[in-house]
């Protein structure tokens, strides 16, 4: 960490109050005004900040691109009026066998829009931001601006260049997509050392969404970690769909991970999120074989292991309160009544614990599963396949 960044660092301890500053390249800096008796000794170091932003942003900027997407409609959620991932199109005569009665019942529903849902909000299709993670082309973006399911997908880079990407797989617990582009040598940014990322750290977030030469920042701070089941940081600074897709960098302009549209849940946020003073991006380290099974085209689901917890357990371990049929919880021999202990060795605190630790892995993985059956007081060990 340089002189310069060491001493903006102490000067922003003495004073949150730039916290939520926006900070838009080519602006001309203002400096916050010092307290009395602190204006001598604070005010030169406030005028350094500025600069240490926007060293920042240029480290990482080469890396931060456009994405434009052109045609399609927007995919429909299960139970929404049509299957799930087909795209309900307007204005389409009634098929066989149905009535114009049963089209005008259908326009009384609440219709699914997608991952926000929110009374009276409708997503743009507008620019949404990307960030180069290999030189060869691949093209990490937020899935809310591919929500449209759209026939074309242009990338625009920071000298102007534009491609055609491609769509590969989508990390749906992460929010997150892969492109690709044919390209070579493209700038990769650094990924910050996962265990390196602290609370209260700075975080700017970094867009390409709206016109102009170059990119928006907005300033902020980490303000939790390991959040959505271990997937996500949380921070405070301003996140929308202007900057979703974006980078989350820190005070070295190292990438903490992409923002996008997460909820502590697990699903995508609702528009309450937006001014809520909670964001979330999506951490990019140590993700090898995620990535790759992405390059595959692989869509990851959120595992499920097929059961209900009774929430007057309060631990230790997690007490089932039933096993539906063909689930994996069902067909591992699980029942009402047991109570699982322990998850891939991770000794259990509680049903939350159970959820959270549940939440870390995607359908179709295995793992290790040791509870306390019920009728007999035996402790059972055994492999079960997430749904």
């Amino acid at each position: 960490m340089s002189a310069e960044t060491m001493v903006v660092v102490r000067a922003l301890r003495i004073a949150l109050v730039l916290c939520s500053t926006v900070v838009t390249l080519g602006a001309t800096p203002q400096a916050a005004p010092a307290p009395q008796g602190e204006r001598h000794e604070a005010q030169p170091e406030f005028w350094l900040l500025p600069k240490v932003v926007r060293r920042a942003v240029e480290s990482v900027r080469a890396s931060v691109v456009t994405v434009e997407t052109f045609g399609g409609f927007r995919k429909v959620l299960a139970g929404a009026g049509a299957p799930p991932g087909k795209p309900a199109v307007p204005g389409l005569p009634p098929k066989d066998g149905e009535k114009d009665s049963d089209k005008e019942k259908d326009k009384d529903k609440k219709k699914g829009l997608g991952p926000i849902r929110m009374p009276g909000f409708i997503q743009a299709q507008g620019a949404s931001t990307g960030l180069v993670i290999s030189k060869d082309g691949w093209i990490v973006t937020s899935s809310f601006a591919l929500n449209w399911d759209p026939s074309t997908i242009l990338v625009t880079l920071d000298d102007g260049r534009k491609f055609t990407a491609k769509m590969a797989g989508t990390d749906e617990t992460r929010g997150i997509s892969l492109l690709k582009v044919e390209a070579d040598d493209l700038p990769v940014p650094t990924l910050a050392p996962p265990e390196r990322v602290e609370v209260g750290q700075w975080a700017f977030a970094i867009a390409r969404s709206l016109a102009g030469s170059g990119p928006t920042v907005h300033v902020g701070t980490v303000s939790a970690l390991d959040r959505i089941s271990g997937k996500a940081i949380q921070c405070d600074t301003n996140t929308s769909p202007a900057n979703y897709g974006g980078p989350l960098v820190d005070i070295e302009g190292r990438v903490l991970g992409l923002i996008a549209p997460l909820a502590p849940a697990g699903e995508a946020a609702g528009v309450d999120w937006y001014d809520s003073g909670i964001g979330f991006a999506a951490t990019l380290g140590a993700l090898d074989e995620v990535l790759a099974r992405l390059q595959q085209g692989e869509v990851l689901k959120r595992g499920k292991l097929g059961i209900q917890l009774d929430p007057a357990g309060l631990g230790p371990g997690a007490i089932v309160q039933s096993t539906p049929r063909g689930g994996a919880a069902h067909g591992a021999g699980l029942r009402k009544g047991d109570t699982i202990l322990a998850l891939d060795a991770l000794e259990l605190r509680h049903s939350m614990h159970l959820q959270d630790a549940i939440g870390r892995h995607y359908s179709g993985d295995w793992v290790e599963l040791r509870y306390l059956r019920k009728r007999d007081g035996d402790t059972v060990e055994v492999l079960v396949r997430l749904d």
